[in-house]
C-alpha cells in the first residue's frame, strides 16, 4: 500500500504569510546561523514496506512551493519536502543508524536494488527489525521554523542539504555509509534537533546531535 503525505506546510496561515513575503524578500527565506536546525523523523515504514513509496526530491517539492505561491487558486499545497532518510535497524533501546542518505525524484532510492538495502542481507543483520524514517530538514529564521524546501535561492537550499547531509553522516557514522564518514565539513547552522513525530517509534527523538 502506498503511504499518502498529509502534512503541507502552507496550508497553515502564518507559514503562508512568511513564505510569501520571502518570495518577495528571499533574505526571509534564509536560514539564522548559530541557532540551530531540525531533523524531523516524519514517517516511519518497515524496510520491505519501502518499495511502493513515492520517490522526492528537494528540487522537485522547491518548485512545487514556487509555483503554488505564483498560482494558488484551485490549488492544493504542497506536501512536506521528506529529502533526507535514515535506514535503521534493531528496535527500541537497541536501534541505530546504519545509512543516511538523500531521496531524489528521478529514480526510487528505496527499492530492493539501492546498494545499502542490498548490504543488509550481510548475515550480521539477520532476524534484526529494518526501518525506514523518511525526514525533514528545518532550520529557522529569526522566531520562525523554515523548511528547507522554502530556501531561496534553489541553488543556496541544494548546497544547505549537501552540506547537512554531510554533517550528519559525520557526526553519526553509519556502518553503510562511505563518503562523508570522514569529512569534518564547516557546517556553522547550530546542533541539530531531532524530533520524532513518526507515531510508530521514539528513537532518537529529542536528541541533539553536533560534533
Amino acid at each position: 500500500m502506498v503511504y499518502e503525505l498529509t502534512y503541507r506546510p502552507l496550508d497553515n496561515a502564518s507559514n503562508w504569510h512568511q513564505f510569501s513575503r520571502g518570495e518577495i524578500n528571499n533574505e526571509l527565506l534564509a536560514p539564522d546561523k548559530e541557532v540551530g536546525c531540525f531533523l524531523v523523523l516524519h514517517s516511519s515504514h518497515l524496510l520491505h514496506e519501502t518499495v511502493d513509496l513515492p520517490a522526492q526530491s528537494l528540487e522537485a517539492s522547491w518548485n512545487e512551493n514556487c509555483d503554488y505561491y505564483k498560482n494558488k487558486e484551485n490549488k492544493t499545497a504542497p506536501v512536506a519536502c521528506h529529502p533526507i532518510y535514515l535506514i535503521s535497524v534493531d528496535s527500541g533501546i537497541n536501534e541505530r543508524v546504519v545509512y543516511i542518505g538523500k531521496t531524489s525524484s528521478s529514480s526510487s532510492r528505496f527499492t530492493s536494488g539501492h546498494k545499502a538495502i542490498s548490504k543488509l542481507h550481510a548475515p550480521e543483520y539477520d532476524g534484526l527489525q529494518k526501518r525506514l524514517y523518511r525526514c525533514c530538514v528545518v532550520f529557522l529564521n529569526k522566531t520562525n521554523e523554515l523548511p528547507i524546501e522554502w530556501v531561496q535561492p534553489f541553488s543556496y537550499a541544494n548546497d544547505l542539504l549537501n552540506l547537512f547531509e554531510s554533517y550528519l553522516i559525520y557526526c553519526i557514522k553509519p556502518e553503510l555509509n562511505v563518503q562523508h564518514v570522514n569529512n569534518n565539513v564547516d557546517f556553522n547552522y547550530g546542533q541539530i534537533h531531532v524530533q520524532n513525530v513518526s507515531g510508530d517509534t521514539s528513537f532518537l527523538h529529542d536528541n541533539f546531535i553536533n560534533s
